[in-house]
């Protein structure tokens, strides 16, 4: 799952889903880790530059 809040990442966590986090959502990189997520990108662009070796690969 690919989110930009906590409850994004808390969300697919309960349903036993990794969660990628992109900053768009005005969250810090500390909540968002907290809240579970595997990996955090500034921006959607940012995501997609990355998807060959983000964990959606």
């Amino acid at each position: 799952m690919v989110g930009d809040s906590v409850w994004d990442v808390e969300a697919a966590r309960r349903a036993g889903m990794p969660a990628i986090a992109v900053r768009s959502g005005g969250f810090g990189d500390d909540e968002l880790k907290e809240a579970g997520a595997i990996a955090i990108y500034d921006t959607p662009a940012d995501l997609l530059k990355a998807l060959d070796d983000s964990p959606l690969a």
